[in-house]
């Protein structure tokens, strides 16, 4: 499939690079990655750099072509869906710190690449703040903020009231009732960064390999043997990188074990400095709201406003026009003012679930020569970027701490994965009725 990753990020990335070509023949490497995206190229950036591995990366479509294409752009401290308070309870008080702290590395991991490569990715200013979407969230968030600030000890984060938030050009309307300030987190052009990420391993001498999926994984005494259509790749290790897009069968570990989901996002047309003021959203701060199934937001550099949200369990021409509405009117519910105001652009995409919800980057049991880093439940920019780093070190075999669920933990099979379609469905009805709730 060679369709655009999504028609804002594609038009407002500047002229596409020369296309790579397919793998043509047969190719021996040190190390294949499979997927294009975020996890691959900063994983085969990483074992080309440190490690001085020969690598060849092998994507479907275009590097970019799916989540790291598609996704709004938010580079965050989030490590999976699980609340803090869960975490402690489950893991004990130093690992839930761990994820904290695990997420704070991902976003300087981004940071620290976008610096170190020079990536033109349209950095904003730091500044990611959770919304109360509703009057009885607001005691909640004040006690996530507690347990973020007294219990796992990052001051990096601040109760904001209604009245702050207007007051400080955060956010007004209706659904503005209360936020947590995260002062780490940041926007930019996810289609930039990872094609800057392509252009960084490619000058460490990684080989990447575009319209070339992987049709067959044998494994053999002399390591992996993959095929695509045009050629074959030996390679002795592999990472795997396909996060929402893994084929189902390509590797028996995999099968059972992620479940892709819909995100839709619509730009709308640039927004009048009027329209903006009305909104509150006096910077370019990225948003999400206290939702289960969450809506995400941002002010673009060019004035307009891209909104996203969880929905949607297949792809028809009248499910896609109903999510475009569907966004739309919840636009129109948060700042009334924006009612008409339609949008210019619609995409969607698949995020990747975990049965725990948790990312995961670990290695293939009893085989430390697969490695993978997936299941960012839709937070993937710096977590992804993150995981591809420690996806590398783990299949070369340095030390990576194995401190929380995340790299401590492997993917677990969903309970009859055939159902897995009809457990997201369930769980669309159960959280949007969640999320109405008093």
């Amino acid at each position: 499939m060679s369709v655009p990753a999504s028609p804002y990020w594609e038009q407002t990335a500047g002229p596409p690079p020369a296309r790579r070509v397919p793998l043509g023949g047969d190719l021996a490497v040190d190390v294949a990655v499979i997927g294009g995206g975020y996890t691959g190229l900063a994983a085969a950036l990483r074992l080309s750099a440190a490690h001085g591995a020969e690598v060849a990366l092998l994507e479907a479509n275009t590097v970019g072509w799916g989540a790291s294409g598609r996704n709004s752009g938010f580079a965050l401290v989030s490590v999976g869906k699980l609340g803090l308070e869960e975490r402690i309870r489950r893991w004990g008080l130093e690992a839930a710190r761990r994820s904290l702290r695990l997420g704070l590395e991902a976003v300087e991991t981004v940071r620290a690449l976008v610096r170190h490569e020079a990536i033109d990715c349209e950095q904003q200013p730091d500044g990611w703040l959770v919304v109360a979407h509703r009057a009885g969230m607001v005691d909640e968030l004040r006690a996530r903020v507690r347990t973020c600030r007294d219990t796992l000890g990052h001051a990096g984060v601040e109760f904001l009231d209604a009245e702050a938030m207007d007051a400080g050009g955060y956010l007004r309307g209706p659904a503005a009732h209360a936020g947590i300030l995260f002062r780490t987190g940041f926007g930019l052009h996810p289609l930039k960064l990872a094609r800057g990420l392509a252009a960084a391993a490619a000058r460490r001498g990684v080989r990447v390999f575009e319209g070339t999926p992987v049709l067959a994984w044998q494994r053999g005494p002399g390591g992996h043997r993959l095929a695509t259509p045009g050629g074959t790749l030996r390679a002795k290790r592999v990472v795997m990188a396909t996060n929402g897009y893994t084929p189902e069968g390509l590797h028996p570990f995999f099968r059972g074990r992620l479940l892709p989901a819909a995100s839709n996002i619509v730009v709308t047309r640039a927004l009048s400095e009027g329209e903006w003021a009305a909104t509150g959203m006096l910077g370019t701060r990225v948003y999400s709201d206290s939702r289960n199934l969450v809506y995400y937001w941002r002010r673009m550099p060019d004035g307009r406003l891209l909104f996203g949200g969880r929905a949607g369990v297949r792809d028809s021409d009248a499910s896609l026009r109903a999510r475009r509405r569907a966004l739309e009117e919840a636009i129109a519910r948060k700042w009334p003012h924006l009612r008409g105001v339609g949008s210019e652009h619609f995409w969607h995409g698949n995020v990747c679930l975990s049965r725990d919800l948790m990312p995961h980057v670990n290695t293939v049991p009893d085989d430390p020569s697969v490695a993978y880093a997936m299941a960012y439940l839709g937070s993937g920019v710096a977590l992804a970027t993150h995981g591809g780093g420690l996806a590398a070190d783990m299949v070369m075999g340095a030390a990576v701490a194995r401190d929380t669920p995340v790299t401590g933990a492997g993917l677990a099979r969903f309970p009859l994965p055939f159902l897995r379609r009809v457990y997201l469905a369930g769980a669309y009805l159960a959280y949007g009725l969640k999320d109405r709730g008093s």
